[in-house]
């Protein structure tokens, strides 16, 4: 069997197994053989068993099975492995008969939604466009309402969570673009193509204005788009076929002004112009690493909670006990008062540093989480303190020694172990360093 085909066998024996008990007592007794039985363990394993290691043969074998069991238990879920061998195969026809199926039963489906779109909009049958123009509706109002009904989650920040929603409305409105171009409404088209460019620089909302321009013999524009386009195409990892882009950009850029005299000026303008503001946006959501190239962590420099800086250098020849923690971490809400208890153990050893060292996204949360809680803990935000020491998991207590060096690091709350206890000892060794 090849091995990239093992893991859909695995995927599929897996959910079988895990549905197997269940369905097994949903099973007609052998004495009423009129009626069909709803699932059957051992055809279902013969189906998948059977392939051979073929995902085509696995689709077969499953529709069979469906067809063989019709009221089976198991339909959605199989449905749906259906669809993903069918988007993997380039399937085109199922792809479209099963993501309408599985729009049918979650009208909310974003990644049924756009599949459907885009495979309509490749296979250009009759009516297929009007078709992909009421799913991209459907889609827009769909992504409208989750964007409108989901909070910020906890653990990112303002910035990126606005990012995010800008790229994902950029996105939809994109496609909606792209079906009404299709269809030839070009004002409708422009109005979704410009609202997605305005909330993220996608190339290929760039590259469809600059067709539509094109088309209406905008030629300025149309230059313009296509170099903005060309300009994401370079910078990012966008699905653009450059060469082609290039070669369109040249030719009416030739046809208009003779030759190709000053197309790169214009192109490292747009160039330039566009890198700032990746940069920009960049760093509202990422914060500036001030310890940018420091390997020595005694030589970082946090932030306190009040904003003024905290620099390790200054505590060079001290025991550092470090707890890395969230607001968003339910086991770190268990362990500072753990933690609290601590430091007040140790308060009047000045030899020892005590630092809760906050990685959180969004800093706002932070001050109001503190008093809400009423820990009165020396708080420092990481400043990428955490991606030193490769944090994977909070909490985290790491103990420097006098030294400097990571004298103990534990990763995850332990419940039910004394934890003052623990780490008391654990803070005793390293000053003995």
């Amino acid at each position: 069997m090849p091995r990239r085909l093992f893991p859909v066998l695995v995927c599929l024996l897996c959910i079988l197994a895990l549905f197997a008990a269940p369905l097994q007592a949903q099973t007609k007794p052998a004495d009423t053989p009129a009626e069909a039985p709803v699932d059957s363990d051992d055809e279902l394993r013969r189906a998948i068993q059977s392939s051979g290691g073929s995902e085509q043969a696995i689709v077969v074998n499953l529709e069979e099975y469906l067809k063989r069991f019709p009221r089976s238990a198991r339909r959605e879920m199989l449905e749906k492995q259906i669809y993903k061998l069918a988007v993997k195969l380039k399937d085109r026809e199922r792809v479209i008969s099963y993501a309408g199926r599985l729009l049918a039963a979650d009208a909310a489906d974003i990644d049924a939604l756009t599949t459907l779109i885009t495979t309509l909009r490749e296979r250009r049958g009759p009516g297929d466009l009007e078709q992909s123009l009421r799913y991209a509706d459907q889609l827009v109002k769909q992504f409208e309402t989750i964007v409108a009904d989901n909070p910020k989650p906890k653990r990112v920040s303002a910035a990126r969570w606005q990012e995010q929603k800008d790229q994902g409305s950029a996105s939809v409105f994109l496609l909606r673009g792209k079906v009404l171009a299709d269809l030839g409404q070009d004002e409708k088209a422009v109005s979704d193509l410009q609202k997605s460019f305005k909330l993220y620089k996608l190339g290929a909302a760039a590259l469809t204005l600059g067709e539509i321009a094109e088309r209406r013999k905008n030629v300025d524009e149309a230059i313009d788009l296509y170099a903005q386009a060309f300009v994401i195409g370079l910078v990012t990892n966008e699905d653009l076929d450059l060469k082609k882009l290039r070669g369109r950009l040249g030719q009416i850029y030739v046809a208009k002004h003779k030759s190709e005299a000053g197309l790169g000026d214009r192109i490292l303008k747009l160039h330039d112009a566009y890198v700032r503001d990746r940069e920009e946006r960049a760093a509202k959501i990422d914060r500036p690493n001030p310890n940018e190239g420091l390997t020595d962590p005694m030589a970082f420099t946090l932030t306190n909670l009040d904003g003024s800086p905290l620099r390790l250098s200054d505590h060079r020849g001290k025991v550092i006990v470090m707890n890395f923690w969230a607001t968003w971490c339910g086991p770190c809400l268990t362990e500072m008062p753990l933690f609290e208890k601590t430091v007040a153990k140790y308060k009047d050893d000045k030899q020892i540093l005590f630092l809760a060292v906050n990685t959180d996204e969004d800093r706002e949360l932070v001050a109001p989480f503190m008093k809400q809680y009423k820990f009165n803990l020396p708080v420092a935000y990481a400043d990428y303190l955490d991606y030193h020491f490769v944090v994977n998991s909070i909490p985290t207590t790491i103990i420097l020694d006098p030294k400097g060096q990571v004298s103990y690091r534990q990763a995850g709350f332990m419940p039910g172990d004394d934890f003052v206890s623990l780490l008391s000892g654990k803070i005793d060794e390293a000053k003995k360093k």
